[in-house]
């Protein structure tokens, strides 16, 4: 009977099973529908067509409402798709500092700005029309607090890899021991003690730069939100709320390094899914190419005073005696030098150029935008880097021989026609780019399924308090365990420096050590007052010396008249002062 059972269980649980596919973990898979603002607030359109990506993405399935300081670059036709351009009187604003730095600087805050216009927008946009927040961040802490008036979920998303102003965000671990800093030239560590020495030195500055900059403008802003009418909103409350970070980076791009369940990774969302054709103009270029095509895209927010006047002249010298046809994406305001094999136009299409086999060069300024599109589809690539963030992201495909770099502001002709033949000539280019492009293809879910599959996870379950890591709210002191190795040592520090009192204290000459102190500094009059009123009255010193021979009894009633002698103790010797010096 109990046989007949268990088999009867068995069958019922191998039905069950084969009726779920044979996966008893099958995701949960629950319709949801949501109404996603999206703070887009840089002036960098590249940054911002990236971000747009993300937009569009989600609006196929939900409300999506973006405010940018861009115009669209062209018109979106979608029910679920909102675009308020908000004015900021900084569009036409270029720096034309010779620093690169300065103008780094320059750009990071025009980026960070929060104009009057975004202090108004919540008079449109109220809070409690939202389910969730978008915003693309780099260290723009005011957009931060706008986005917290909401009170929803926020997601965070960046086009870099993962860096020291997101990595505190959500608790990521640093790893100062092996991973480089963010602003080295190499994704590589050296092994050298003093070059590693050096940037743990960089990262920690700029670390402690960042974050004293960050409470200083806690503390000079703590009343910024009080026109959005969010009084009760804290930054730390703001920073609760953050769920997801999306970085534009892959695990295979470098370095490998532990990441949080809240840093999600989707590398190579700006990829299409779809080719377009070409414009007529751009395919009869191409067709009249026997000998291959070289791409160059040196970047779209560059302008006259960006790149030297050398490099360029350098650069389309090296092009013509390639004999072969260029495709160059041309931004400047100065007119280019024409040549029968350059076609140069303000815009176009870089992924579906990038996906033609006739394709052998891409010269790329070094974004990880550019670099991802490069290594989807396999194209040896040439890095002209002009900005300290681009370096690193050059210098690891270098240093596998997948690439090239050149530095834009220390280079000639010479160097520039040797690494651009080198890569033509060398076929193991192409041969690692091409297996470099399949791991870098190959994964479990594309990065708009991830996009998607994470945005509803936060709409389905509200936010996710349950994948915020403990380090997000401790310091870097906590996080490291240095707080307990500081406290223990300290601690045993001053028990060996104390030790001869708690000795004392422990083995019950407490009282004594007390009545010594109330002795010495409390009854110090009294002994005074008895000196001072007996000092006049002489001993002889026979009777003295006859009283010491006979033994003396304690009387029951002190006579007030006997002079009260009060024993003087000899002042004690240091150690080893009556020696004798040799």
């Amino acid at each position: 009977m109990h046989t007949r059972l268990l088999y009867c269980q068995l069958g019922l649980l191998l039905t069950v099973l084969l009726l779920r596919g044979g996966n008893a973990f099958q995701p949960y898979r629950e319709s949801v529908h949501g109404r996603i603002l999206c703070i887009f607030a840089t002036h960098n359109s590249e940054a911002f067509r990236y971000h747009m990506r993300l937009a569009l993405l989600l609006a196929r399935s939900h409300d999506v409402t973006v405010a940018g300081v861009l115009p669209l670059p062209k018109a979106y036709e979608n029910n679920n798709f909102k675009y308020v351009h908000i004015v900021t009187g900084y569009e036409h604003i270029h720096y034309g500092s010779s620093n690169r730095f300065i103008k780094l600087y320059n750009q990071w805050q025009q980026y960070a700005e929060l104009s009057p216009y975004f202090e108004h927008f919540l008079d449109g946009h109220p809070p409690g029309q939202y389910d969730l927040v978008i915003l693309s961040y780099y260290y723009n802490t005011r957009h931060l607090l706008l986005a917290g008036c909401y009170k929803v979920p926020i997601i965070l998303t960046t086009e870099t890899r993962p860096s020291f102003v997101t990595n505190w965000e959500v608790g990521n671990p640093r790893e100062e021991g092996y991973m480089p800093s963010e602003f080295a030239e190499s994704r590589l560590l050296p092994q050298s003690y003093l070059r590693r020495l050096i940037h743990l030195i960089i990262d920690k500055f700029i670390e402690w730069l960042f974050g004293g900059g960050i409470a200083v403008f806690h503390r000079l802003h703590k009343n910024t939100t009080l026109h959005f009418n969010c009084q009760n909103i804290r930054m730390w409350d703001v920073r609760r709320n953050i769920t997801l970070i999306f970085t534009n980076h892959h695990f295979s791009q470098g370095p490998v390094r532990p990441n949080v369940p809240a840093m999600v990774e989707i590398g190579g969302i700006q990829i299409p899914e779809y080719r377009v054709p070409l414009q007529p103009h751009i395919a009869d270029h191409i067709n009249k190419a026997q000998n291959g095509v070289i791409y160059i895209n040196l970047g779209k927010s560059v302008n006259c005073t960006e790149l030297p006047k050398a490099l360029l002249d350098s650069l389309h010298d090296v092009l013509v005696e390639t004999q072969m046809h260029v495709l160059w994406r041309w931004t400047h305001c100065t007119k280019p030098r024409q040549s029968s094999r350059i076609l140069y136009t303000k815009w176009m299409p870089q992924n579906d150029i990038l996906a033609l086999k006739s394709v052998k060069l891409f010269i790329t300024h070094g974004s990880m935008s550019s670099l991802g599109e490069g290594q989807y589809y396999a194209v040896p690539m040439l890095g002209i880097t002009y900005l300290s963030e681009h370096v690193g992201n050059v210098e690891y495909l270098v240093q596998f021989r997948f690439a090239q770099r050149i530095d834009a502001y220390r280079t000639n002709v010479n160097e520039i026609r040797r690494k651009i033949f080198d890569i033509l000539n060398d076929p193991s280019y192409k041969e690692r780019m091409v297996l470099y492009s399949r791991i870098y293809r190959d994964r479990q879910l594309t990065p708009r399924e991830t996009v998607l599959y994470w945005v509803n996870y936060v709409l389905r379950y509200q936010g996710t308090p349950h994948m915020r890591s403990p380090a997000a709210e401790m310091t870097q002191l906590q996080m490291l365990g240095l707080d307990l190795v500081i406290f223990t040592v300290s601690s045993l520090i001053l028990i060996w420096k104390f030790r001869g009192f708690i000795w004392r204290c422990i083995t019950g000459r407490m009282m004594a050590n007390i009545r010594k102190l109330l002795y010495k500094y409390v009854f110090v009059k009294d002994y005074e007052i008895v000196i001072e009123r007996y000092s006049n009255i002489r001993y002889d010193e026979a009777v003295v010396d006859a009283a010491r021979e006979c033994q003396i009894r304690p009387q029951a009633t002190r006579d007030p008249d006997v002079p009260r002698v009060v024993p003087v103790k000899a002042p004690r010797q240091r150690k080893g002062s009556g020696r004798r010096r040799r």
